[in-house]
């Protein structure tokens, strides 16, 4: 079959033209797992033909709950080449290149040169936020879908518009380390509390987030909800039919609503934001020892009413008959 016939659907909506840019689009997609092969699968399905795939890691048991090309017989095997075979089982005409090697962030910056669009999906945030400043220096627009639990945020970030760590509040650290550092082993520092109330983290897990090496937890519907919606603003940018929820713009994803929101807006986000944007100043002066104090009576309390009020919930849901008990 060719290219009109695998993709007769798409003409339904778009033009030649516009289906023809698709076709024609290079997409660079750091990071292959449960958010880059998701998104690099419907773009593929979309029309998208031109790849470039970077992942040096491979399938493990843990990743079954939501990568859309981990199956047992891919147990193991490295996620950029299996998401290639996956691509050109849709389309055999696809043109992708796959790097199964550990990319430093120059070879990568490099790869932007011949892509019209980049999407930074690793497991190491910071390293992500390295390509996207490489991403923006490069003039290319790219893809930010960052989901925890029952929340998530998408959007695109263009060259110009407001950066990812202007939307998040994070520090802009000239050094991939010193952010790496800021991010995994002070993230108590930043705002994350919300991820309870907000995003229906169970406490005790959060708590081995916070105190112990947990990743961060994600359930396959709501990774590929937020996935859905990262391919879709991307196809508006590549296709040019519509105009894409981009920075300062973000889509904001929970459990029981997505809306579009904007950067400062009237929102938990912007609370969160200006939180993290006043204690990373504030942990660089004096007054860091003494605010390290306060965290921690802050947290020992919030973990306590975060437990006790799932504790009560769970009592209720036994007097009630969920979970297993008798109606």
């Amino acid at each position: 079959m060719d290219y009109r016939e695998l993709f007769q659907r798409n003409y339904g909506v778009f033009r030649e033209a516009e289906q023809e840019r698709l076709r024609q689009a290079r997409v660079l997609i750091v990071g292959c797992g449960g958010i880059g092969g998701t998104v690099a699968v419907m773009l593929a399905r979309s029309g998208v033909e031109r790849f470039v795939l970077c992942d040096f890691d491979v399938y493990s048991p843990s990743n079954m709950n939501r990568q859309i090309a981990c199956f047992t017989d891919t147990l193991a095997r490295k996620k950029s080449e299996v998401l290639r075979e996956t691509i050109l089982r849709i389309n055999p005409e696809a043109r992708v290149t796959a790097y199964t090697e550990r990319l430093p962030h120059d070879r990568i910056a490099e790869l932007m040169n011949d892509v019209d669009f980049v999407f930074p999906a690793t497991d190491d945030f910071a390293f992500s936020i390295f390509v996207f400043r490489d991403a923006r220096r490069r003039g290319k627009p790219a893809l930010l879908v960052y989901p925890a639990g029952a929340w998530a945020h998408v959007s695109i970030i263009p060259p110009g518009a407001p950066s990812l760590e202007e939307m998040e509040g994070l520090p802009r650290l000239d050094s991939y380390e010193a952010l790496r550092d800021a991010l995994e082993v002070r993230r108590y520092k930043f705002g994350t509390y919300f991820y309870v109330p907000l995003a229906d983290w169970r406490i005790d897990y959060y708590r081995g987030f916070i105190e112990e090496d947990f990743r961060p937890t994600q359930l396959c519907p709501f990774v590929w909800l937020s996935c859905c919606i990262g391919a879709f603003e991307t196809v508006k940018v590549l296709s040019g039919k519509w105009k894409p929820v981009a920075s300062p713009r973000y889509w904001e994803i929970t459990a029981g609503d997505a809306r579009v929101r904007r950067m400062n807006g009237c929102s938990l986000h912007t609370l969160l934001v200006w939180q993290r944007k006043i204690m990373w100043r504030i942990f660089q002066t004096p007054l860091g020892p003494a605010l390290e104090r306060i965290q921690g009576v802050w947290w020992r309390l919030f973990y306590r009413f975060m437990k006790s009020r799932e504790e009560r919930r769970e009592r209720r849901d036994a007097r009630r008959g969920i979970g297993g008990g008798n109606p």
